[in-house]
């Protein structure tokens, strides 16, 4: 079914109240994009699938992941060995997990020895792409994602400048369009996230908006600039978590997001999870165009 696109400025000004997001999917669902290859893996079938190398970025820096997954004998339950080792930083961290499910594509709470304390708060499996792993960590008290492919399956690391504050949501820097536009997977399925300023008579909203690519749905929602300018960093790293996002089809179910963090040390990773009946779902994304790595 094909879904008529509406302007930006109407979409925006339409935006105000409680089609909000409605509108804001509805803007751009008409999309025809094609990102960076998702679904390439297999499909999640039991816990085994987290055993392996895993290449990738903490926080936007490179990081390797190494799991090895054991069965307790007897019975069905599982227990993971990590190693966590942050490239840029030369630090390692290792930790365990007990008692995981054979069909748990989800593991959380995993307390990591190293430098410093960290928690694995969620590790997330792509369901549709098991060569795809994303997750967040807490340390010192902060959220920091990660976001992995398998080894030898993952593209080239992007390099890019550091979070600085929201305007790295869309651009932000000399020459922006107002508009930051990312590649990459939902739960395995190719998507795209787009991230959209727009100046309206009722003030300056920023409109996101995440398209599944493989089964033709959308969801938005919006924020208004001057709330979230006064957002604290942290707060403005991870600016949907605990939001619902509206389907831009009436009979579409929501999206509630978990978390969707932009990576602290590279501004061009984005990652996070939605939340679903059956736990957390995976979610990650490179920026199509990214900003300079100096400057803006």
């Amino acid at each position: 079914m094909q879904h008529r696109s509406l302007s930006r400025r109407t979409t925006l000004r339409s935006a105000l109240g409680t089609t909000l997001g409605t509108a804001l999917a509805l803007g751009c669902a008409g999309l025809g994009v094609t990102p960076a290859a998702a679904g390439q893996g297999r499909v999640f079938r039991d816990v085994r699938a987290f055993g392996g190398t895993w290449e990738g970025v903490y926080d936007g820096r490179r990081a390797r992941l190494r799991i090895v997954v054991v069965r307790q004998s007897p019975g069905t339950l599982h227990t993971l060995y990590l190693t966590l080792t942050d490239l840029d930083r030369d630090e390692t961290f290792t930790g365990s997990l007990e008692d995981l499910p054979a069909t748990s594509h989800l593991a959380g709470g995993i307390a990591l020895r190293g430098s410093a304390a960290l928690t694995l708060r969620a590790l997330v499996l792509h369901t549709r792409d098991t060569d795809r792993l994303s997750g967040t960590s807490v340390r010192d008290g902060r959220g920091f994602p990660l976001s992995f492919r398998r080894s030898g399956t993952g593209p080239a690391h992007v390099e890019n400048r550091p979070f600085r504050d929201y305007r790295d949501w869309y651009g932000g820097y000399a020459g922006d369009a107002g508009e930051g536009r990312y590649t990459g997977d939902l739960d395995g399925r190719p998507a795209e996230l787009t991230v959209r300023r727009e100046d309206t008579p009722e003030g300056t909203l920023i409109g996101f908006r995440l398209v599944d690519l493989d089964r033709g749905m959308s969801w938005g929602t919006a924020l208004r600039e001057s709330e979230v300018r006064q957002w604290p960093y942290d707060r403005q790293r991870d600016p949907l978590a605990g939001r619902t996002l509206t389907p831009a089809r009436f009979l579409d179910e929501p999206l509630q997001v978990d978390s969707l963090y932009w990576h602290g040390s590279d501004a061009a990773y984005v990652s996070g999870a939605s939340a679903g009946p059956g736990g957390l779902y995976g979610m990650s994304f490179v920026r199509w165009a990214a900003p300079p790595a100096r400057g803006r």
